[in-house]
């Protein structure tokens, strides 16, 4: 692959001139994808499959009179933008009166981001081969299988309108995740990483994690009764949970008393809601973990702090629902980073499980799903080690269970926090510490491994 970027700076600036010069709406705006991918999967201890693809996307939104449109197309030709920008307007004039319909932001400024890697964007087939084989060397040698996929982009974003709103993003992410298995199927364990940088995915690190939780977990899992334990959850488990919380970070939601955040009148805002060691916080200029400096409308995406020692300090408001409330509009946050308010009070993770008695050691969750908004009540499954703490160590595997907990509980019942880490996933870069916290719900157990 080569470094150049799919789409630059010059050749943003023309498409969108080409494709607005056919627009007769003051209304019309532009959102552009550009991306080259790749990746390379491997299983029963071999690559498998592997891939390279160039992916182009326009989508134009025409708004006149309150009545919205939107379409969208891969061409990226001067004839193939102006007659996405024709069909936008003619099929706004047919749709219903859109309420919340905001006008067109002008020139906004953003804040300087640096997510592409120049190394990372020209990664080729030989790249991805020596980050697998160092995850099968692992596997080899601790006699176990392993599957999993290494996976890498370089992309970049654009929203443009007749106003003067020009914004623009470029990035590169990868990834690598592996599942290694005892060759019985008995043991399971995971690990993964995520960084704008490949070179800092630590391909042997990772596999030396996944093989240490397959290797232990193959003891013969015992069945705990369901109940309320203290949890010592990775960090890629908190991220699992963290989720909801985030989403859930609405003003509407909670001003319309339909949100964990709502109260009589208005909302949350202002109140000790945690334990006082939590900090949330999203910044996409973040030297080192890097996101999007802009919402999908085109407005900024600032430096924020959504949770400061406890106290919910801040919540989204979208333009619409800020204009209506009389408050500033604010975006969600693309990115958050989760850390004790006192940076040296972080621990590892063997110090955490030290520090507990007796309790359960989760790897991640699976199949997480919402259960009720209104207690950001969530459920799900442990998956590929889960483990029982008795005296300060991991006794023994345990089978996994299902979990019903909401995330606002795990961050009241906090015990200890951890050192923050990058957490795989996607669609939001997450930085985020294991925790260990009390009363933490299970409701029942599963036989999968």
């Amino acid at each position: 692959m080569s470094a150049q970027s799919p789409l630059s700076p010059t050749e943003a600036r023309a498409l969108v001139k080409s494709a607005l010069s056919a627009a007769s709406f003051e209304d019309v705006s532009l959102r552009v994808t550009a991306r080259r991918t790749a990746y390379l999967r491997f299983a029963a201890g071999a690559p498998t499959t592997s891939g390279e693809a160039a992916r182009f996307e326009v989508s134009v939104t025409a708004a006149k009179d309150g009545r919205v449109a939107t379409v969208s197309g891969t061409g990226r030709d001067a004839a193939s933008l102006q007659a996405l920008v024709r069909e936008a307007e003619a099929l706004a004039k047919l749709a219903p009166k859109d309420p919340e319909h905001e006008p067109p932001l002008g020139p906004q400024q953003y804040a300087k981001v640096a997510a592409r890697d120049a190394k990372t964007a020209e990664v080729g087939p030989e790249g991805r081969t020596e980050v697998v084989a160092r995850v099968l060397k692992v596997a080899r040698e601790a006699k176990l299988v392993a599957s999993g996929i290494v996976e890498h982009e370089d992309g970049v974003t654009v929203l443009a309108n007749r106003t003067g709103l020009f914004a623009l993003h470029a990035a590169t992410e990868a990834s690598l995740t592996t599942t290694m298995r005892t060759p019985d199927g008995k043991g399971s364990g995971w690990a993964g990483g995520a960084s704008h940088r490949l070179a800092e995915l630590d391909a042997p690190a990772l596999a030396r994690r996944a093989a240490d939780k397959a290797t232990m977990s193959s003891q013969g899992a015992d069945a705990l009764a369901p109940g309320a334990y203290t949890v010592v959850l990775e960090a890629q488990a908190v991220a699992d949970l963290l989720g909801f919380l985030v989403s859930a970070l609405q003003a509407r939601a909670a001003d319309e008393g339909r949100s964990f955040f709502s109260r009589p009148g208005g909302n949350a805002i202002g109140e000790a809601l945690f334990d006082p060691r939590v900090t949330l916080r999203s910044d996409p200029a973040d030297p080192r973990w890097p996101s999007i400096p802009f919402a999908g409308d085109g407005l900024p995406l600032p430096a924020t702090t959504w949770i400061e020692r406890g106290t919910l300090k801040a919540l989204a408001y979208s333009r619409f629902w800020a204009h209506k409330q009389s408050k500033p509009a604010l975006p969600g946050p693309r990115s958050i980073f989760l850390a004790p308010a006192d940076p040296a009070e972080g621990k590892d993770l063997l110090e955490l499980v030290r520090g507990v008695e007796r309790g359960v050691l989760v790897t991640r969750f699976f199949y997480n799903r919402m259960l009720d908004p209104r207690q950001i009540l969530a459920t799900g499954l442990t998956r590929d080690g889960t483990f029982l703490i008795e005296q300060g160590k991991i006794a023994r595997p345990v089978k996994n269970m299902r979990y019903n907990e909401s995330p606002a509980a795990l961050l009241k019942n906090l015990v200890a926090i951890g050192k923050p880490e990058r957490t795989a996933g996607e669609g939001m870069v997450a930085v985020v510490p294991p925790l260990v916290a009390k009363d933490f719900h299970f409701a029942s157990v599963s036989d999968a491994v």
